[in-house]
């Protein structure tokens, strides 16, 4: 739950962490103009582009770079756009309420608890889905009406606002899009969120952000934290992140290969298996 006491155990943890192994200046974001952290070439990647592999071998990437074939989102990717939506809009709804009409946070709560159903066509409106069925539209009202319960504790505990939602970076100067979007800030904590189970690569996207918001800011951004929303959207855990020097030294790799390969167009080829979960799965040409 995103209590204050959640939240605070879990950055003692990231104060042991950092104690014991500290960033290195050199892979500061701040120091952009020289290597590691350079670019080599100005692609303007995703963070996700360079964190998440869909496909083992990124031809993925080569497929929606190089040879400009889009994809449909799967379902899985659907419901990940629609728990964003649903964590920014339950965000902005109750600051909306409480802070510039001043309703009380408990009948804020409740009102948009019983509004979930309408709100949640504002969500899926948000996540770009245009077409939405009837256990999409179900699962957005449920995320939608967790978030606002998750948003709603939050201010009684703390008597502050909810985070900020959606915060917009700069990351041309790494090699990345100008128009990053992090999820959350949270107290200079980065903030992620995902639908489903944890991933590895989870770590590496946050060091991206961390590292572009260091190049914009010149302010450290050590540690982040990761909320899953589980499968059919009734509950959320929280995994705090070190975004330490494995991490920022990964997503840097990452970031290299990515552009490397789309600048000299080499085709990486199809893995030995095709993960179900890749949306290029029905249009990635064979050699």
């Amino acid at each position: 739950m995103l209590s204050a006491a959640t939240i605070a155990r879990h950055l003692r943890r990231l104060h042991r962490l950092r104690a014991a192994d500290p960033v290195e200046e050199r892979l500061r974001g701040w120091n952009w103009k020289d290597p590691p952290l350079r670019p080599r070439y100005d692609f303007q990647l995703g963070v996700s582009e360079v964190a998440y592999r869909y496909c083992p071998t990124r031809r993925d990437l080569f497929v929606r770079r190089v040879l400009g074939i889009q994809a449909r989102p799967s379902r899985p990717m659907l419901k990940g756009r629609v728990v964003h939506a649903a964590f920014h809009l339950s965000a902005n709804d109750l600051m909306r309420l409480v802070l510039g009409d001043g309703v009380n946070v408990v009948d804020a709560v409740a009102a948009l608890m019983s509004d979930a159903l309408e709100r949640g066509k504002r969500v899926l409106e948000l996540a770009g889905v245009a077409e939405p069925d009837a256990e999409l539209e179900r699962f957005a009202a449920r995320v939608y009406r967790r978030m606002v319960l998750e948003w709603g504790g939050w201010i009684l505990e703390t008597r502050s606002p909810p985070w900020l939602t959606e915060w917009e970076v700069d990351g041309s100067l790494l090699g990345l899009s100008k128009r990053l979007r992090v999820d959350a800030l949270a107290f200079g904590v980065v903030v992620e969120v995902k639908y489903g189970r944890w991933s590895d690569s989870y770590p590496v996207a946050l060091a991206g952000y961390a590292l572009a918001l260091e190049a914009n800011l010149e302010t450290p951004f050590d540690y982040g934290l990761v909320i899953m929303v589980n499968g059919d959207g009734s509950r959320l855990e929280i995994e705090p992140v070190y975004i330490g020097n494995e991490e920022r030294e990964a997503f840097i790799r990452a970031r290299d290969e990515a552009a490397e390969m789309i600048a000299s167009k080499s085709d990486p080829g199809r893995p030995h298996s095709c993960p179900d979960s890749c949306p290029f799965r029905p249009v990635c040409p064979r050699r």
